[in-house]
């Protein structure tokens, strides 16, 4: 009685950020953006494959892998919830990268507090990302790895699972298990590796974790203590709904659920406390890696440039080759693939993490809305709208937007649950009229072309949510609220 009288005298509550599409949408600049509404920064999933960018005070940029956005903010706790992988070399890395950006002096020692409960990436994870992931273009970081042995906890009389806590609990014990884990793995992929060498590699983990550890959060119920005493959680997420293990193109997908639902397993707290999510989504649509994009520019010949590398592993047509490009060519060529190539040059549509270019497509409202509808979406925020006027510069002078689906010849009106039925995809276009104005300026709604006020509206009664603001720039400030 008295744990239910409490659930009603709260007066916290936890709210989710979610990328709608497939990645870099600008989830982390959205969170920046509110995350002084907020008490607590959380995240529910992922690793170091995620690649969230932020603007620092002056002007510049850094990328968050394992820490929570929000970084600017003194006075909010920042919370890596047990549904995250943790790489604790990487992290000890990105902790000290943060304690030198010029002129922020951001310390992290009582903010940040990571579960015991997540499981900790190890050499032999890192180890089979590289011999397995080619195919799928993992960022190698050994996600995938890590998650599957969540799931499959033993081999035999080895223990695969290894958690923070249990480094916290016995250091010895642990760090000889991960040492078995990794040289079975060597001897399953032929790999030569001698003793002192696996020493050394595993005493370099130690190393590491011993500068983490104090990071590590060993009560289990912490996030749901503070929201019973009024904090406010904002749970942000890394990838996307497009990638979700289950509800996304499998095998083209990440290796965790990125959901609304998931934020309250992987997030620590219960949902009783959910208020509303915030989807993100950019009106240049984006993919890293293989996978079905039905509206991308140029289709498959888009996929296959994209995705090829050189003989050292390495992109063919990493960004330095293609900033020589001619762009204005490019743009009035009346080719789509050709139009992709000059969005993604313009807008720097490269991997944060990988660096690998990224698949470029158009505005997909089908697929816009079934990521709403799937996770009760009650806001829309909608970036890069600034980019539109390119569409002016090219041969049509339209803006092509995806506004149906049609399947084996029949009109759908949902994303397929295969990527093979997703490939076999047909996008209907509709052309809209484009505005040429610059809009970077912009800061309120009245003042945009009323051709993108149009569109707006038209995109909140496709898709049956409100859309509560628009990016026209890059820039932390360069952002209309509706």
């Amino acid at each position: 009685m008295a744990a239910k009288n409490a659930k009603k005298s709260n007066k916290g509550y936890s709210d989710v950020l979610i990328g709608l599409q497939y990645g870099d949408e600008g989830k982390a600049r959205i969170v920046d953006m509110i995350a002084k509404d907020y008490d607590v920064i959380a995240r529910f999933n992922g690793g170091a494959n995620a690649g969230h960018t932020i603007e620092t005070k002056d002007g510049g940029k850094v990328a968050l892998n394992q820490v929570p956005s929000g970084i600017f903010y003194p006075g909010k706790t920042l919370y890596v919830g047990s549904g995250c992988v943790v790489n604790v070399e990487k992290l000890a890395l990105e902790i000290e990268k943060l304690k030198n950006i010029k002129g922020a002096k951001i310390d992290l020692s009582k903010r940040l507090r990571i579960s015991c409960q997540a499981s900790v990436i190890q050499p032999h994870h890192l180890l089979i990302d590289a011999e397995t992931g080619k195919t799928i273009g993992t960022t190698k970081n050994g996600i995938g790895p890590c998650y599957a042995d969540k799931a499959l906890r033993m081999d035999g009389d080895r223990l695969l699972n290894i958690k923070l806590g249990d480094l916290l609990d016995d250091p010895q014990l642990y760090f000889k298990k991960i040492k078995e884990n990794y040289l079975a793995v060597c001897g399953k992929y032929g790999v030569k590796s001698t003793p002192n060498e696996v020493q050394e590699l595993v005493a370099k983990m130690e190393s590491f974790f011993n500068r983490v550890k104090e990071y590590i959060e060993p009560d289990t119920l912490f996030l749901e203590k503070k929201v019973q005493k009024g904090a406010r959680v904002l749970f942000e997420g890394a990838q996307s709904i497009m990638l979700d293990i289950t509800k996304g193109s499998v095998p083209y997908v990440t290796s965790s659920n990125t959901v609304t639902a998931a934020a309250y397993v992987g997030g620590d707290l219960s949902p009783s406390y959910h208020r509303k999510t915030i989807g993100v989504a950019k009106a240049i649509m984006s993919r890293v890696g293989n996978g079905p994009f039905a509206s991308e520019f140029g289709g498959d010949r888009s996929e296959k440039y994209c995705m090829a590398v050189n003989d050292n592993g390495m992109s063919k047509y990493p960004q330095a080759i293609e900033a020589k490009y001619d762009i204005e060519k490019l743009l009035s060529s009346g080719d789509y693939f050709d139009i992709g190539v000059a969005l993604r040059v313009m807008s720097y549509e490269y991997g944060t993490v990988s660096a690998r270019p990224r698949r470029v497509g158009m505005f997909d409202l089908v697929q816009l809305k079934y990521a709403i509808l799937m996770n009760g979406v009650n806001e829309l925020m909608i970036n890069k709208c600034d980019m539109l006027n390119v569409f002016a510069r090219t041969k049509r002078g339209v803006l092509p937007i995806v506004d149906g689906y049609k399947l084996d010849g029949k009109e759908i009106d949902y994303v397929p649950g295969t990527a093979q039925s997703y490939y076999n995809v047909k996008a209907d276009i509709s052309y809209k009229k484009c505005f040429k104005d610059d809009i970077s300026s912009v800061r309120k709604f009245a003042k945009l072309p009323k051709e993108l006020q149009s569109l707006i509206k038209e995109i909140e009664k496709f898709c049956g949510c409100k859309i509560a603001g628009v990016g026209v720039g890059p820039e932390r400030d360069q952002f209309v609220r509706i």
